[in-house]
């Protein structure tokens, strides 16, 4: 009897891996490899689980809706941008409290009319790419015979989707005290629902690779995401002390992002090799590793452990999709 049990649970836990992966990217990548959260802070007990509730149930609705109404790509980001402004905007307010603890001279800078605008543009997209693109892109690329699938029943989204309402509502009345305008806060829900009826309307094939194979050899898919990566966070943290010109910083971030998503519609593919998209990912991880050893020697504990883990883990993505162009074949992305 005792056997069995143990059995079922063991069955039942594997079923589970694949939304536990899902719901521990989004936080572990935008939060533990980043050092907004470093080890001590993001294991936690009740850090953890808020954490999860609120990244994990985020990205996971957001991949639910998106197969649900048989979208792609575009429908992904919009939502992505969607759930940046609910966490940033909605939950903590740091779009619009000049005194949020991560923002030093953006609380100042672009600073108008009770919003930070330079810090609420970067963070929509450090967002929409760091907590919900990269994980899903990850997951696809670890379970590539699930990508199409969904992981919860229409149950079990609703669940998820409580729990993820409940969480942003518990951090805005307990964990953050700062109380935006009511006019701006209304605002930015109309925002949040703007972008998720055009996630809903918008065609499935909208920012999604024009050929099956990649163009170009997957080494370039790195160069550009190691670019855009460190190109983004150089724009938004030292831009503001060189350039005094506020909209400086959000019209550059914003050709940056259009010069790279139309690289990588034009030059990737949706072929089964998907080297390119492993290079391209890791490219954009490269400044938050990169940044993680320079956390350690600024005495912030136990993060080079966590950069080391993310070189790991993407090398043993590496590997698990070489055994399967072994089995499926070759293409030009190699």
């Amino acid at each position: 009897m005792i056997a069995e049990c143990a059995f079922n649970m063991y069955n039942r836990a594997r079923q589970n891996i694949p939304i536990i992966t899902l719901v521990l990217l989004s936080p572990v990548i935008a939060e533990l490899l980043s050092g907004s959260a470093p080890p001590l802070e993001f294991f936690h007990p009740f850090g953890f689980i808020v954490l999860v509730g609120l990244y994990g149930g985020g990205v996971l609705i957001v991949r639910e809706l998106c197969i649900k109404w048989g979208k792609g790509w575009g429908s992904i980001l919009l939502l992505g941008a969607a759930y940046g402004i609910i966490e940033e905007g909605l939950a903590v307010k740091s779009f619009f409290d000049p005194n949020w603890m991560d923002l030093g001279i953006l609380g100042t800078y672009g600073r108008w009319l009770g919003v930070n605008w330079v810090w609420s543009f970067c963070l929509t997209i450090f967002h929409t790419i760091y907590s919900i693109a990269i994980p899903i892109l990850i997951f696809n690329l670890l379970f590539p015979a699930l990508k199409n699938k969904r992981l919860l029943r229409d149950k079990g989204f609703r669940i998820c989707f409580t729990i993820f309402l409940f969480v942003v509502g518990f951090i805005y009345l307990f964990l953050t005290p700062y109380r935006p305008n009511a006019f701006l806060y209304l605002i930015t829900m109309i925002i949040v629902a703007v972008l998720v009826i055009a996630a809903r309307k918008v065609r499935a094939g909208y920012v999604t690779a024009r050929s099956v194979r990649p163009i170009l050899r997957a080494k370039y898919f790195g160069f550009v995401g190691v670019a855009f990566g460190f190109l983004f966070f150089f724009i938004m943290y030292a831009i503001p002390y060189l350039v005094p010109i506020p909209l400086t910083p959000i019209i550059l971030e914003g050709l940056l992002c259009l010069a790279v998503l139309l690289f990588v519609v034009k030059y990737s593919g949706h072929t089964k090799n998907s080297s390119h998209k492993l290079a391209f990912t890791s490219g954009l991880l490269s400044p938050l590793i990169f940044l993680a050893f320079i956390h350690e020697i600024n005495d912030i504990f136990g993060m080079s452990l966590v950069a080391i883990f993310f070189i790991v883990f993407l090398f043993y993505i590496r590997k698990r999709i070489k055994r399967d162009v072994s089995k499926y074949g070759n293409d030009r992305s190699k």
